[in-house]
């Protein structure tokens, strides 16, 4: 089984492929000491794992593939779409909601991108992707991931 759902403190910058910069980041900052709140990383597997299992991963490949070809985001919206409707697989669901318990009972988290091609010598996509925080509850927390999820689709990072 891939690794799906990773504590911060697990994470350090060799993590870069598997939890994106901002991940990586945040467990170095925990091994360094600093004061971080727990927290935990939704993989890039993990990610993979739910677009495979819906049957929507080539698709959206060859979306993306033409509108990179594209002066205009054509299509985002139509692929956000898709990839909101994407259902968490019951195992992944199980290792999210699982993590987020072990928090504590009703803990408000921040639900943010950390793409693995998020920031780079040749692009930086900050402050693209949706961010959502003050998120409370295992059903808030689902639905926040697929936002967070369909937001890697949109027009200006399309367009980007």
């Amino acid at each position: 089984m891939e690794t799906w759902v990773v504590s911060l403190s697990e994470m350090g910058r060799e993590d870069v492929d598997l939890a994106g910069g901002k991940g990586a980041n945040l467990g170095e900052l925990v091994k360094a000491g600093m004061n971080v709140p727990p927290g935990f990383v939704v993989t890039a597997p993990a990610y993979l794992h739910a677009l495979e299992q819906a049957g929507v991963r080539d698709r959206l490949r060859e979306q993306s593939e033409q509108a990179s070809r594209s002066e205009s985001p054509t299509g985002a919206g139509e692929m956000r779409a898709m990839v909101h409707r994407v259902p968490v697989p019951p195992e992944l669901r199980e290792a999210i909601v699982g993590a987020y318990a072990a928090m504590g009972n009703g803990v408000a988290v921040a639900v943010r991108s950390s793409a693995t091609a998020e920031d780079s010598k040749d692009t930086s996509f900050a402050g693209m992707n949706a961010t959502f925080t003050n998120v409370v509850g295992a059903a808030a927390l689902i639905d926040a991931l697929q936002r967070c999820w369909a937001s890697v689709f949109g027009d200006r990072v399309v367009s980007y």
